[in-house]
């Protein structure tokens, strides 16, 4: 108060000065009762008290300094506006001087707004550090209380990493229904034009409104945010591709290496390692799931499957080894993928140049590598396109 009456002294002549600590002492004997000397900031400033006062809320965006999926929750720095008209008695005020004051939070009625979807604590929005500036001869009063906001946000990670999310901030008058305190807002939107860009999210777009549930005025600011995609494509995403594509070709590996089965474990748990990855990064909710957890759960069994195929095939070469017996159907089974492969690259049709073949094991085995290779390569690119198409349309 003494820093407001020394500018205040700057400003202006003794005879200003003077005015101006008549106006400012004026302001501060508005809420203070001649009996009681006590305080009476919890009335609301009108006259007519069954009458309801309209406040006007607006929020400016300044930074977004985070949002975890995980924990479902989002953090933004900004200021909220509120503004109203203060209906106090400003008879035998001197019109001459100053008319806006800077006035003490603790002197002034503002209304009790609080952040309802607040994640770490409810407690009324604003304290004294920023204090209202207050019209003397119109009566306005505008309050911009700069705000750390902590809310709750319902993650959809659905279309993870290219996944967009949006939150809301639910302000309320607190312990004033909507016969005393009516809420309206200054824009349809949010104010960023001071909003800093994030590196790990870009701001699509705002929107506000307000409405009444119960006996209650609400101010709903909303964000749509999308993630910013590349780093996680990068790191995550083409490495899942990659070991995908790597898997088939477990097939073209000679049997006599012996690294088969070892090779198709090592792909199954890179899958593990993968998305116990993804997962760190995702809430522990069902629904929705990610995409790509299913796609990786599904690259997985595949993963599964080539192992116990590798080993049944592996089963083959050992009676090619031991010079058993080929049963028919097999050779039939051969017959057919000989003759599909020659009408392909040779051109004819003649089935029964193929009957006679000397089918062995060894043979068998190596065209059941072939056939389990574009099968596996081909389903894998079904799959692959099946679950990540829709996230590649996301970007």
């Amino acid at each position: 108060m003494a820093v407001l009456y020394l500018r205040f002294l700057m400003i202006y002549s003794t005879s200003d000065y003077e005015r101006v600590q008549h106006n400012y002492e004026k302001i501060l004997g508005y809420y203070d009762s001649d009996d009681t000397k006590k305080s009476s900031t919890s009335v609301i400033p009108i006259p007519d008290q069954t009458q309801t006062l309209e406040v006007t809320m607006g929020m400016n965006l300044y930074a977004l300094s985070g949002f975890d999926a995980v924990a479902g929750q989002i953090e933004v720095v900004g200021s909220i506006q509120m503004s109203w008209y203060n209906e106090r008695d400003t008879s035998n005020v001197d019109t001459s001087t100053l008319a806006i004051y800077v006035v003490p939070l603790s002197v002034m009625w503002t209304p009790s707004v609080v952040l309802v979807n607040a994640i770490d604590t409810v407690e009324k929005v604003g304290s004294s550090t920023y204090r209202p500036r207050y019209n003397l001869y119109t009566g306005f009063v505008e309050w911009n209380p700069r705000v750390i906001l902590k809310a709750a946000c319902d993650p959809d990670v659905t279309y993870y990493p290219f996944d967009r999310q949006t939150c809301s901030f639910i302000f309320t008058p607190w312990n004033y229904n909507s016969q005393q305190i009516n809420l309206t807002l200054s824009s349809s939107t949010i104010d960023t034009s001071q909003y800093d860009l994030n590196s790990a999210w870009s701001l699509v777009e705002t929107n506000a409104e307000t409405y009444i549930s119960g006996e209650n005025y609400y101010a709903n600011f909303t964000i749509s945010i999308q993630r910013q995609y590349m780093y996680f494509t990068i790191n995550l995403v083409m490495p899942i591709l990659l070991l995908s594509t790597l898997t088939g070709f477990i097939f073209l590996l000679p049997a006599a290496s012996n690294e088969r089965v070892g090779f198709s474990i090592t792909c199954f748990l890179a899958f593990v390692v993968l998305l116990q990855t993804v997962m760190q990064f995702l809430p522990e909710s069902s629904l929705p799931m990610s995409l790509l957890s299913y796609y990786i759960i599904v690259m997985m069994m595949f993963s599964s499957a080539i192992c116990l195929i590798n080993i049944m095939t592996l089963r083959l070469y050992q009676s090619a080894e031991r010079d058993d017996f080929v049963p028919g159907f097999l050779k039939t089974f051969v017959q057919i993928i000989q003759c599909t492969i020659c009408r392909k690259w040779k051109k004819t049709s003649a089935i029964e140049d193929y009957r006679d073949l000397n089918v062995d094991w060894a043979t068998v085995g190596r065209l059941l590598d072939i056939f389990f290779f574009i099968a596996f390569l081909a389903a894998q690119g079904g799959f692959t396109f099946l679950f990540l198409l829709p996230l590649g349309l996301r970007s």
